[in-house]
């Protein structure tokens, strides 16, 4: 039994990180096309953004095949992922919001007296760290020891990836904005993710 569980599993992971790497892609595309028509176009970020989607996307691919057996049918998986993706990022939407502002809007440039030591400290301890945890957290509680190391990272390479300018844009008048640019690009890989994991393990 435990071979065959291990078989399984093998088989699963494919079609997950094939439909995590799309995923990535699809929220890259989101985040291009949004940021064109309501901030100013950034296409020229188009050739190196679609690898490091790519790559991101595997490991949220990765984390999507460790857990999808425990989320609910669709369409309230839909939801679930969602709501998962969504919650790695939350505390670190509140630190944000809670401290002191990195970024001047008016300026465009951090404010007076932050450094890069600072910037770096607070992207590790009020991003980076908190979108770990939370992701391993969730990967523990809802699939055991292994999966709580896959959804780490997946947290990590997520907050790097959609959530970098979470710190950036905290305490400004940008946050709500940065906010729902971030929930279009969940809504949009998470429906990548799950129909095309969906109809990919319906063909094996």
């Amino acid at each position: 039994m435990p071979a065959i569980a291990d078989r399984r599993a093998i088989s699963n992971t494919g079609p997950a990180l094939f439909a995590g790497a799309l995923s990535g892609v699809a929220g890259l595309l989101v985040f291009l096309v949004v940021h064109h028509f309501w901030i100013m176009p950034i296409w020229f970020i188009l050739p190196p953004g679609l690898a490091i989607a790519s790559l991101g996307g595997l490991s949220i691919g990765w984390a999507y095949g460790e857990l999808h057996h425990r989320l609910p049918a669709r369409p309230w998986r839909h939801v679930a992922w969602a709501s998962l993706v969504a919650l790695t990022l939350a505390p670190s939407i509140a630190l944000a919001e809670l401290g002191p502002a990195l970024f001047d809007a008016d300026t465009g440039d951090l404010r007076p007296g932050t450094d890069l030591v600072t910037v770096a400290t607070r992207f590790a301890t009020e991003l980076l760290l908190p979108a770990a945890v939370v992701g391993a957290l969730a990967g523990w509680c809802l699939a055991g020891r292994r999966a709580a190391w896959i959804t780490g990272l997946a947290g990590l390479v997520f907050a790097l990836g959609p959530g970098h300018n979470i710190p950036l844009l905290g305490g400004t008048p940008g946050a709500a904005q940065g906010a729902l640019l971030l929930a279009s690009i969940i809504v949009v890989a998470t429906f990548v993710l799950v129909e095309t994991h969906a109809q990919l393990s319906r063909r094996r």
